[in-house]
C-alpha cells in the first residue's frame, strides 16, 4: 500500500490553453515534443507519446496528439507534464486552427505496510516534506511558463496575448 499525495502545479488555473489560427498549425506536432524534452530535461525513458491520430479523409486534415513527461525529483516524487494538441488544417492552403492544453501535477508516494508506517508517512509529509514539495511546485511552475512561452514563440503568437 502507499500514501499518494498529488498537487496541481497550475492551480488555480489547472490548465494552460493556447489557441491559434494561421498557416500550417500541424507543425506543432514536431515543435512541442522537442520543446517538452528540452525544457524539462527528459530522457527517452521519461517521455511518452501517448497518442497521435490523423484523419485525412476530408477537405481538412484533423489531428490529435497527447504526450506525457516525467521529471524525477527524488525517490518519492515525480513531476508529470501532460500536453494535448487538437487541430485541423486545410489541404489546399495549409490554413487551420490549433488548440494546445498543458497540465501538470506533482505526485509523491510514500509506501507503507501497516498503520504505524502510514501514520509516520503522513506525519513526515505534513511536518517535513511539505516544504520540499512547495519548492518543487515553484520550480515546476517556472518550467511550465517557459514551455508555454516557447510554444507561443515557435508558433508565432505574441506572449501575453
Amino acid at each position: 500500500m502507499e500514501l499518494r499525495l498529488k498537487s496541481d502545479i497550475l492551480a488555480p488555473q489547472h490548465v494552460k490553453v493556447i489557441k491559434i489560427s494561421g498557416h500550417n498549425p500541424s507543425k506543432a506536432l514536431k515543435i512541442i515534443p522537442s520543446s517538452v524534452k528540452r525544457i524539462f530535461r527528459l530522457g527517452p525513458a521519461d517521455f511518452f507519446e501517448d497518442r497521435i491520430k490523423w484523419d485525412t479523409s476530408g477537405e481538412k486534415i484533423t489531428f490529435f496528439a497527447q504526450w506525457r513527461g516525467r521529471v524525477k525529483k527524488d525517490v518519492r516524487t515525480n513531476i508529470w507534464v501532460k500536453v494535448r494538441v487538437q487541430g485541423k488544417e486545410s489541404l489546399k492552403d495549409k490554413k487551420g486552427d490549433l488548440t494546445v492544453w498543458i497540465t501538470g501535477e506533482l505526485l509523491t508516494k510514500f509506501p507503507y505496510t501497516n498503520f504505524l508506517e502510514k501514520f509516520i508517512a503522513k506525519s513526515y509529509s505534513f511536518f517535513f516534506y511539505s516544504e520540499h514539495a512547495r519548492k518543487y511546485v515553484t520550480e515546476a511552475k517556472r518550467l511550465f511558463d517557459m514551455l508555454e512561452n516557447e510554444i507561443k514563440r515557435m508558433l508565432k503568437i505574441e506572449i501575453g496575448g
